[in-house]
């Protein structure tokens, strides 16, 4: 009789545990903030890191200050290196350009040259800002950089722009999309905000009066 009564009450138990189940994701489902309409998620992308025409990256030799400095990368996508002469380093990652460099400089120059490459500036990585901004043009790409970002390196807007009317357009796969971006939504917390890529064009529109 009281295995029975154990059995009835282990069955009672399953329909109330799976209630109690229901009604805690239901209540999970029911606090978490839904994202506004139309809105686009902040996605943190980063662009290959493959050196470009006016890119600048310093070049340290250890114990070779005649070998070591900076170099923009020319029109040609080749640096004038001392005493190896022009080199072609565009389209490389900074670790290839530093082997690139050692290889050179073993061939002839220095036994076993300590060779390191930081790139300084990405200045082959652009995002254009036009429209209604204080100075409409290219402003230079850096990780992580946002909408906000951009439009503060283009000076900020003017006093006719109609800030809650910016047009993201960006390259994928062969075809421009567009999308709307409330720019001041999201300047105050209101909107996610937008990581942008290399390439991509900002449209500040005018405010319509």
């Amino acid at each position: 009789m009281t295995a029975r009564l154990q059995a009835v009450g282990a069955k009672g138990l399953l329909p109330r545990r799976f209630a109690l189940a229901c009604v805690l994701v239901v209540g999970a489902c029911a606090s978490r903030k839904m994202p506004p309409p139309g809105s686009v998620e902040a996605v943190d992308i980063t662009p290959e890191e493959r050196l470009g025409i006016d890119d600048v990256f310093e070049v340290r030799v250890f114990s070779e200050p005649d070998l070591s400095g900076p170099f923009r990368i020319a029109a040609d996508g080749t640096v004038d290196y001392p005493f190896v002469g022009r080199v072609s380093v565009v389209g490389l990652r900074s670790g290839d350009v530093q082997e690139l460099i050692a290889s050179k400089l073993r061939d002839g120059y220095l036994k076993r040259p300590q060779v390191s490459v930081m790139v300084k500036e990405w200045n082959s990585r652009k995002v254009s800002v036009i429209g209604q901004v204080q100075r409409p043009g290219s402003v230079a790409y850096f990780p992580k950089m946002t909408i906000v970002d951009a439009i503060a390196a283009a000076g900020g807007f003017t006093g006719i722009a109609a800030k809650n009317s910016v047009t993201l357009r960006r390259e994928a796969k062969g075809s421009v999309q567009s999308r709307n971006c409330p720019v001041a939504e999201i300047s105050e917390g209101r909107a996610p905000n937008i990581v942008l890529q290399p390439g991509d064009i900002l449209v500040v529109d005018e405010r319509m009066f």
